[in-house]
């Protein structure tokens, strides 16, 4: 199956009735060993038709997760609650639910955002914020087509690799010392589906904002090792979402340790 209609058949409207509730609820059942598809049945959250399915595709998050979970807390000498409770915090079930409980889709979006980084589109962000376009653009001096027009590689980038793109940024936004940042993830799921305009992008404070960032240079220590494997993202989210409910303990000890590439 081609990957566009694994999207389109499987993917994100379906999802809307999940609530963060919800997510915590089945977080707990999980690492209880007692989520199954009568959990999603009794609830009703879904409609007969997709509701196996798709209880199917978060049981299967979950379960994968779980394994994750037990492998971080060993590593880094945490309590398994504590992975739990960084995966509690709201912008990360934002995230996951943008992406349809999917890890391989998170991590095909990130290595394909990386991929245009190896093709000079970071290079691009680069030269954009050095001649001071951002803030044209901005004052409406610069027209986002001159922009595009000038860049090409630019129009080229597909959604999947703008939501790597918007999944990166998220990933580094607490270097940037903004750990209440919040973060769009309309903008996410419209990339995913194809809807994304990048002119949007650029014109928003918070898209001038996000692509002055990358072009600064202002990268996180996650970018070496983000797309490996399940493991290396989890790890990054959990990471992330330790910094932004402020537990400095965990997160200075998972930092010295990637710092020491150990990780």
């Amino acid at each position: 199956m081609r990957f566009q209609n694994y999207i389109e058949d499987n993917y994100l409207d379906d999802y809307s009735n999940f609530t963060y509730e919800m997510y915590c609820e089945c977080l707990d059942l999980s690492m209880a060993n007692r989520l199954n598809e009568l959990y999603f049945v009794n609830e009703g959250i879904f409609d007969k038709i997709k509701e196996l399915k798709l209880a199917s595709g978060i049981i299967k998050f979950f379960k994968e997760a779980k394994d994750i979970f037990a492998g971080i807390a060993g590593e880094f000498k945490l309590g398994l609650s504590d992975v739990v409770k960084a995966f509690k915090n709201r912008d990360v079930f934002g995230l996951i639910k943008a992406f349809g409980f999917n890890i391989k889709l998170m991590i095909k979006s990130i290595n394909e955002f990386t991929g245009m980084m190896r093709k000079g589109i970071l290079k691009i962000f680069e030269e954009l914020a050095k001649s001071g376009a951002f803030k044209k653009i901005r004052s409406g001096a610069m027209k986002v087509d001159e922009v595009l027009d000038k860049y090409p590689l630019l129009k080229k980038v597909a959604g999947i690799a703008v939501a790597g793109l918007l999944l990166y940024i998220w990933l580094n936004m607490t270097f940037i010392g903004d750990l209440d940042y919040d973060f769009n993830f309309g903008d996410l799921v419209s990339a995913l589906k194809g809807s994304f305009s990048l002119a949007d992008m650029f014109v928003s404070p918070q898209g001038l904002m996000l692509l002055a960032f990358l072009g600064s240079g202002m990268l996180g220590i996650s970018a070496p090792w983000l797309g490996k494997t399940a493991y290396n993202l989890i790890l990054a989210i959990s990471y992330t979402a330790f910094t932004k409910i402020k537990d400095t303990k965990i997160v200075a000890n998972i930092k010295s340790k990637l710092k020491l590439g150990k990780i």
